[in-house]
C-alpha cells in the first residue's frame, strides 16, 4: 500500500510539474505578443521589445528551472539540434544560438512564433532605414534647389557694373550718404534676399 501512494505521489508531481511549465510557457508566449503588438504600434523600438523578450525568456527558463528541479523527476528538455531553414541567415543564427542554450523547451508553433517576431523586428528596422534614406534624399534635394536659387539669384543681381560684391552692415554703415546712394539699388535687392550680415 505504501509503494502504490508513493508511485502516486510521484505521478501527481511530474503532473503538476508539466501543468506548471505549460502555465509559465503560456505566460511567456503571451507577454512576448503583447510586446509584439507594442513593437507594432511603434509604443515601443524595435530594440526595446527584443531586449523585454530576451528577459521575458530568461524570466520563464528560470521559473522553469526551478520548476523542474522541484520536482522529482525532471523531463529532459527538447534541444533543438537542427537549424530552421528561417535562421540560417546572418544575424537571425544569433536568436537561434540563444534559444538552443536557453535549454527551454520549444515546440514548432513556439519556434514559429519567434520566427514570426524576429521576421517582423527585421522589417520594421529595414522600413525605418528606407523611411530614413528618403528623408536625407528629400533634404539634398532641397539644398541643391537652395543652391540653385541662390547661385541665381547672385547672378541676377544689380549691381553698379564694378563688382557684384554683396556688402556687410559694417560696410554701409561707414558710408557716405553719396556712396549709399549710389549703391542703394544694390544693397535694398540684397536685403530682400537676405545676403547682407
Amino acid at each position: 500500500m505504501n509503494e502504490t501512494t508513493n508511485i502516486s505521489s510521484q505521478t501527481d508531481n511530474q503532473n503538476s510539474s508539466v501543468k506548471t511549465a505549460n502555465e509559465i510557457k503560456q505566460k511567456a508566449v503571451e507577454e512576448i505578443k503583447l510586446i509584439e503588438n507594442l513593437v507594432q504600434q511603434g509604443i515601443m523600438t524595435e530594440e526595446q521589445g527584443l531586449n523585454l523578450v530576451n528577459i521575458i525568456t530568461k524570466q520563464a527558463f528560470e521559473k522553469y528551472t526551478q520548476t523542474s528541479s522541484n520536482s522529482e523527476e525532471q523531463t529532459p528538455a527538447k534541444t533543438l539540434t537542427e537549424t530552421p531553414e528561417f535562421f540560417q541567415r546572418e544575424g537571425r543564427t544569433d536568436v537561434f544560438d540563444y534559444l538552443k542554450n536557453s535549454n527551454a523547451d520549444f515546440d514548432d508553433d513556439e519556434i514559429s512564433k519567434i520566427s514570426s517576431l524576429v521576421e517582423k523586428i527585421e522589417n520594421s528596422a529595414i522600413e525605418r532605414f528606407l523611411k530614413q534614406q528618403e528623408h536625407e534624399k528629400t533634404l539634398n534635394s532641397e539644398n541643391e534647389s537652395a543652391k540653385q536659387r541662390l547661385r541665381a539669384n547672385a547672378q541676377n543681381s544689380v549691381s553698379d557694373g564694378a563688382t557684384n560684391l554683396v556688402f556687410t552692415r559694417e560696410q554701409i554703415g561707414k558710408m557716405s550718404g553719396a556712396e549709399f546712394a549710389k549703391h542703394e539699388r544694390a544693397i535694398m535687392d540684397q536685403l530682400k534676399k537676405g545676403l547682407i550680415r
